[in-house]
């Protein structure tokens, strides 16, 4: 479908654009060649932004990165650009990016990081033969998004997470191994018994317990909560792990673990 523009006399009526500001060169100004600079000029302006972080092919296997400011969490960090970024020869796909320390990548080739992972993406990169044969621009990934909350100090308040396991026969359930997307404290837990069998249920870092053992009562529908929880192994590293372990007997239950996500 076409897109319909005003009509040739409403064009030559127009002196300015209302929303950016952007001037028209009137008719019969001269030298034309000045008034085309002025407008390139008044264009540039209005577009600057749209410059921000924007990586662009430098011949061969290199990249650069145009400098720019973004936000994680309520962080506002500068990027200052980069250039003779070397990128790897025969890549179907190669996601650019900046990650959470402002720290440039250029050799992932699998998938972008997980949204809940603070990053910036910039650009999916295609090589072959020795050139860069494609650019896609993905910084359009973040002008839409329901606004979130991001990681914040004790004092300011935290994201709350409710982390769901369930446990069957009494088998232990790994949530995150050595995977945590963020760091996390872990302040509550609690079971809802799906049988009637008993057994017991804790949480464990991978090395370290950090809740009791959960004694979960011999009836269906039954709550049970955790009774302790260790402040010395009750933070989660990102990229750290988080299991239910079970005792091994017959208790099946959904267990519930409410955390919070800290910086």
């Amino acid at each position: 479908m076409s897109e319909a523009y005003p009509s040739d006399h409403s064009l030559l009526q127009l002196v300015d654009d209302s929303e950016t500001g952007v001037e028209y060169i009137e008719t019969g100004q001269a030298p034309y060649y000045v008034e085309f600079r002025r407008l390139l000029h008044r264009l540039l302006l209005a577009t600057r932004r749209a410059n921000d972080l924007r990586v662009f092919d430098e011949g061969g296997l290199m990249i650069g990165v145009k400098g720019g400011k973004y936000w994680v969490g309520r962080t506002l960090r500068s990027y200052g650009g980069s250039s003779g970024q070397e990128l790897a020869d025969d890549k179907a796909v190669i996601y650019v990016y900046l990650d959470e320390s402002g720290d440039l990548v250029t050799n992932e080739y699998t998938s972008w990081p997980n949204p809940c992972v603070p990053h910036i993406r910039l650009a999916v990169v295609t090589t072959s033969g020795g050139d860069i044969t494609e650019i896609v621009d993905a910084r359009d990934h973040h002008m839409w998004a329901v606004p979130g909350r991001a990681a914040y100090s004790a004092a300011e308040g935290a994201e709350s997470i409710v982390l769901i396991a369930s446990l069957s026969a009494g088998n232990t359930a790994t949530i995150f191994n050595a995977n945590a997307p963020f760091k996390l404290h872990i302040i509550d837990a609690w079971s809802v018994a799906t049988s009637a069998d008993a057994g017991t249920w804790k949480l464990s870092n991978g090395t370290n317990d950090i809740t009791n053992a959960v004694a979960v009562t011999a009836a269906d529908k039954t709550v049970n909560r955790a009774g302790t929880i260790d402040d010395a192994y009750h933070e989660i590293a990102a990229n750290g792990s988080l299991s239910v372990v079970g005792d091994g007997s017959l208790a099946d239950v959904i267990v519930y673990i409410l955390a919070v996500r800290v910086a």
